[in-house]
């Protein structure tokens, strides 16, 4: 059996030239991806890590935790020595006006030289309802030197499973050539043969990395397929609550944010399929998801509602910003760091204006949801008292210093979610305003796309300032929106004859806020002040009020659960919350107190001039799509 798994590997060495090559195997009645990694030219050795974040999350995590069983072999199937070395990244962070640093550790496994090396390990992913899945930079190793060769992978699934990715197929037929004879894999000493039954080819290892995989079999995964534009897009659904989800409806979500968004761009989809990864739960709207090349992975509420839809849109127009339209240091990526770029407010923050805008404007939704969702952003920065002293560019620079220099995917101190989305709304209202209409927000997005598409560098941190003035506006509006603290909202409003109304209400402040990125697992501490304040720390995960565990194993699920907690605690008296800080559990005693806060609706101003009004409704005008 040893000898014909080394054939096997030798003939793939063969086909695959100077090709990255790995194999999963899917075991899900021991939880457990089995991975073998195939390097030819490895005369000199060769230093494997796994990355310690995934683009999309701005997290730092000590990937090589996710690696067992780890072992290497040579062309023959000779053992290869494999030695690991820790190293540490040095993150400064600021803690209040305290700057403190901590070390973020980074595993690399040397193996010695050899003609060819041959890699395996397991990595655990936990089967639901009869499926799995799992995320690129989580599972597959990296050769250090070697992340720009192109990365080839067959997948091994129980009999009757079916693989869904967005990666660019094999072709069935061709699987035997790219994957030569059948070979022996798994652990030790229970190896056992399967044959590859998909298989798929990406440029890089970064574009290898970014497509998550979901599989399982008939009764696992509920999946419907609709096209645009030609291409085929895939909705693949897991979890126990898979059944419930009104099927028609979601096709119809999905392919209307599809097609609008492609409308969008040109009608030119920039990938030649999509998959929608849905792992649904029981609530009734909601979502939230990480966006990738040619996929997403979104966790679905089955009554796909209002909110819901809002993150299909989210996720979707990712496949351009961000995923495409990126400033320089998005890609290649340096998995041991976070990158730093100020642009992040634009790449999450206005991603998420035009995933409202376009809803709104080719006719989804109406002009009171729309001024809801502008009203409820800027209710968000008004209620954080960063806003007055944190920029949405600074907010984006400075993301890794939260959570202890470890990252919040979220923003510094305050979000840039909320932040770039008011940006958005200022810069388009202010570029309508000093042309006429003549031109908007949308004419710097499609500039930034023509920069950045079909596989160009980056855009440097100062490009989207120069576009604002290209098409009209000036730098020291936009150094006021965007570079500076206390973004002048009311201000622009009033330019399109609107305006921000407040009511006061009154309520129970914990001097704490929880939650972080669409799509995390666990409850973040955020907006610590007041009450609170040099007891909590920014980043802290709550476990526990009063004593009570949270219950729920995602993020959204949790803040659902601090939520029920946290609904009947009075202004005065004392509760406890028990948070994770580092490697502690910490008990904190807090006071809240009663006070007022802002509500905020946003609403035309009846005082409006005709010029205002004719301003305000070009923005707002509805359209319909381009024949296609």
């Amino acid at each position: 059996m040893k000898r014909l798994w080394i054939a096997g590997f030798l003939a793939l060495a063969s086909a695959a030239g100077a090709e990255i090559t790995y194999r999963v195997e899917v075991l899900p009645d021991t939880s457990t991806l089995h991975v073998v990694m195939h390097l030819p030219r490895t005369e000199h050795g060769c230093h494997l890590q796994i990355p310690n974040w995934g683009p999309g999350g701005y997290v730092i995590r000590d990937g090589s935790k996710a690696i067992h069983n780890l072992s290497a072999t040579d062309e023959k199937g000779q053992p290869l020595a494999l030695t690991p070395n820790v190293e540490g990244v040095v993150k400064k962070y600021q803690d209040g006006a305290e700057w403190k640093q901590t070390v973020n550790p980074v595993t690399t496994w040397s193996v010695v030289p050899a003609k060819e090396t041959n890699v395996e390990y397991d990595v655990t992913v936990a089967p639901v309802d009869g499926a799995m899945s799992w995320s690129g930079p989580s599972t597959y190793l990296y050769e250090v030197d070697r992340r720009k060769e192109t990365c080839k992978l067959g997948v091994v699934v129980p009999q009757g499973w079916q693989a869904y990715a967005g990666l660019d197929e094999i072709p069935v037929g061709n699987i035997k050539s790219f994957w030569p004879g059948r070979i022996f894999v798994g652990p030790a000493p229970d190896r056992f043969e399967r044959t590859v039954n998909f298989a798929y080819t990406a440029k890089d290892y970064d574009t290898f990395a970014d497509n998550p995989f979901t599989v399982g079999g008939a009764d696992g995964l509920i999946v419907d397929t609709y096209f645009t534009l030609g291409k085929p897009h895939y909705i693949v659904m897991r979890g126990k609550a898979k059944s419930k989800v009104d099927r028609a409806k979601l096709i119809k979500a999905c392919k209307f944010v599809s097609d609008v968004e492609n409308d969008f761009f040109g009608n030119r989809p920039p990938y030649n399929k999509y998959v929608w990864h849905f792992a649904v739960n029981d609530a009734a709207d909601g979502a939230g998801g990480l966006e990738h090349l040619s996929s997403t992975q979104i966790t679905l509420a089955q009554g796909v509602g209002p909110r819901a839809v809002s993150v299909l849109a989210h996720e979707f127009f990712h496949l351009w910003n961000v995923k495409r339209i990126r400033s320089l240091p998005l890609g290649p990526f340096d998995y041991t760091r976070l990158p730093e770029t100020g642009a992040i407010w634009w790449l999450e923050g206005v991603t998420d204006y035009y995933a409202f805008t376009l809803l709104h404007r080719y006719g989804w939704t109406d002009d009171e949801s729309y001024f809801k969702t502008a009203a409820s952003n800027f209710q968000i920065v008004q209620r954080n008292p960063a806003h007055a002293e944190v920029s949405p560019n600074e907010a984006s620079m400075r993301v890794g210093e939260p959570n202890n220099g470890h990252g919040n995917s979220n923003g510094y101190r305050i979000s840039y979610y909320n932040l770039g989305w008011l940006a958005g709304m200022c810069l388009d209202i202010d570029l309508r305003v000093k042309t006429g209409n003549k031109h908007t927000l949308d004419d710097i997005e499609h500039a930034l796309w023509d920069l950045c598409k079909n596989g160009k560098p980056g855009f440097a941190e100062d490009e989207i300032r120069k576009q604002y003035v290209r098409f009209g506006g000036d730098g020291a509006t936009f150094d006021r929106i965007v570079m500076q603290p206390n973004m002048p909202v009311e201000e622009i409003l009033a330019k399109a004859g609107l305006r921000a109304v407040s009511a006061q209400e009154s309520y129970v402040d914990l001097g704490f806020g929880w939650g972080g990125p669409p799509g995390g697992t666990g409850l973040p501490v955020n907006n610590v002040h007041g009450p609170a304040e040099g007891k909590l720390q920014t980043g802290d995960g709550i476990v526990a009020v009063n004593g009570t565990a949270l219950t729920g194993d995602t993020g959204r699920a949790l803040a659902a659960s601090m939520a029920a907690a946290t609904a009947n605690l009075k202004g005065g008296t004392a509760f406890k919350v028990t948070v994770k800080r580092g490697d502690q559990t910490v008990d904190v005693e807090i006071t809240p107190v009663t006070a007022n806060r802002s509500i905020y609706t946003v609403e035309r101003q009846p005082a409006a001039t005709a010029e205002q009004k004719k301003l305000a409704d070009a923005w707002l005008s509805q359209r319909a799509l381009r024949a296609n």
